[in-house]
Order: structure tokens, then C-alpha cells, then sequence
């Protein structure tokens, strides 16, 4: 289990993920940083870790890169840090990144050879020491974005890794649905209360407007299925790495039946523990 006093070196052969790797560790919730520079090593040592672990990714393409100096730094680290450091080392097989490296049509950055498959071995070879010092190696061949993920999260695993966040949201029709909304569901064939005398005026968190909207037949056997389907769909979404999910209610007014359909929802998303907000466009104005 990964500790909020944790460092993560990310390092690797070019083209091998390490950019992907870094961006799904900080989904995970990890502090991250990218293209740190080895002779920034030691600053960054020095910075006290209190809330996250923390993964950096290690950029060896500089100049001034020496494996000697980044050996020593790493030691140095290790020796002046308050945090565990861990080394997570990428490669890749020399076909696929040869064709990364084609389609990509960027220049492989060990310079001083004229073809891709030498500059790829003689970086492999100028790397090694510190494939042999990694705690961790990582074959990124012929691996998608999913699973890739699975398996930083299984070398990884966080005691505090966030759960999905969930923002509920109530609209009306009639303004528009919101933009960026991953699922909409519309509320419009609940009996209306706007035409009913003394709910006009009040709105879905009113204890006579949830009580009209209860007695509606067609409510019981929507909220079940609603809540079903999302039970189900939250876990998809977060075994596929999906850190936000947006889910609109909307009515004709996104007063009464949006903003009764939202609370309901939002209430039962807050039992489950989820990590969930609620956003009532049109109260809100």
C-alpha cells in the first residue's frame, strides 16, 4: 500500500509511456511532475510531503544528462529525503517503438545516430544501470491506456485513491440543457406541480411538492430503475478510469420535478458514500 510519504520515480526508455504513465498516476490521486531535469533533483527532495505521494517523471533527454550524476542524485535523494523512493522503470519492445517513433515522425533524442533502431539500442544500453537499480518494471508493449492503469494500480495501490466524482445537476428544458453533461435524464412525464394551486410557487425540496410527487405512479418504478442503472454505471465508469461523471435531471422550468428528482438522487449517492455534489441551475439564479 502506497503512503502519502511516498516517491515515485518515473523513468524509462523514450517513447515508452512515461507521459501516460505520470498523467494516470495523478488521476489516482498522486501529486505529480513531469520533465524534471536530474540536477532539480535535490529542490525537489528537499519539499516535505505531507497530503499525497508523490511521482515524478525523470527527463534524460538534457544535454548535461549523466547516468553517474543521476545515480548519485538518486542516492542523494534517498539519503536526504523523509519518504520511501521508489523506482518505477518503463520499457518497450524495439518494434513498437519504432513504429511509435514513425508515427510520431519526432526525431529519438539519443542523438549521434542516423538510425532509429541503433539510437533506441544504444539508449537501452546507456539505461540499463538503471533498469537494474528499479523496483519496478514496466513493459508498456502492445498495452492500452486501461490496462495500463490496471497495472499502476495494482504496483500502486493507494489507501486514500479517490473514488469517481459525481456532480448532480437540475436544468431546465426550457434555458437549455447545461453543456458537458455525460448523461441527461428528462423528467418531463412526472405530473407537473407548477399547475397545481399553492406549488407554483415552492420547489422539489419542499416537503409538499416531494409529497405530490411521490403519490405520481409513474415515480416508483422510475426511481428504481434509476437508481439500478446507476449502481451499476458508476463502478463501470470508475473500473475504466473515469475520475468525473456529470449526470443532469432536467423539467420544463427546472423548479419542481428536476430539482425533487436531483435531492433523490443525490441523497442516495451520498448513502452509498460516493463523492458527490448537487447543483440546482435554476434555484441558483
Amino acid at each position: 500500500m502506497v503512503n502519502k510519504y511516498e516517491l515515485i520515480l518515473v523513468i524509462g526508455q523514450s517513447g515508452a509511456g512515461r507521459t501516460t504513465v505520470i498523467h494516470i498516476l495523478d488521476d489516482q490521486g498522486f501529486d505529480t511532475l513531469d520533465n524534471v531535469p536530474v540536477h532539480l533533483i535535490p529542490q525537489v527532495a528537499s519539499t516535505d510531503l505531507v497530503d499525497k505521494p508523490l511521482a515524478i517523471g525523470l527527463d534524460l533527454r538534457s544535454k548535461s544528462f549523466s547516468l553517474q550524476k543521476l545515480m548519485k542524485e538518486i542516492n542523494n535523494w534517498k539519503t536526504l529525503s523523509k519518504s520511501r523512493v521508489v523506482i518505477l522503470f518503463l520499457e518497450c519492445s524495439l518494434e513498437i517503438l519504432i513504429k511509435r517513433f514513425s508515427l510520431s515522425r519526432r526525431p529519438h533524442p539519443v542523438s549521434g545516430e542516423n538510425n532509429l533502431e541503433l539510437s533506441i539500442k544504444r539508449e537501452l544500453k546507456l539505461i540499463a544501470p538503471l533498469r537494474e537499480k528499479a523496483d519496478f518494471v514496466l513493459d508498456t508493449s502492445n498495452t492500452s491506456p486501461n490496462e495500463l492503469r490496471l497495472k499502476l494500480e495494482s504496483i500502486f495501490p493507494l489507501a486514500n485513491n479517490r473514488n469517481i466524482q459525481i456532480m448532480v445537476q437540475s436544468f431546465s428544458f426550457r434555458t437549455g440543457s447545461p453543456t458537458g453533461i455525460d448523461m441527461i435524464f428528462d423528467c418531463r412525464f412526472l405530473k407537473n406541480p407548477n399547475w397545481v394551486e399553492g406549488l407554483k410557487d415552492l420547489n422539489g425540496t419542499d416537503e409538499a411538492v416531494k409529497d405530490y410527487l411521490n403519490k405520481d405512479k409513474s415515480w416508483t418504478p422510475f426511481k428504481k430503475n434509476l437508481l439500478q442503472m446507476i449502481s451499476i454505471i458508476i463502478p463501470a465508469f470508475e473500473r475504466e478510469g473515469k475520475s468525473y461523471l456529470s449526470i443532469g435531471l432536467g423539467c420544463t422550468g427546472g423548479q419542481h420535478r428536476s430539482v425533487f428528482v436531483a435531492e433523490q438522487l443525490y441523497n442516495y449517492l451520498l448513502d452509498k458514500n460516493c463523492d458527490v455534489k448537487i447543483l440546482h441551475t435554476i434555484l441558483q439564479k
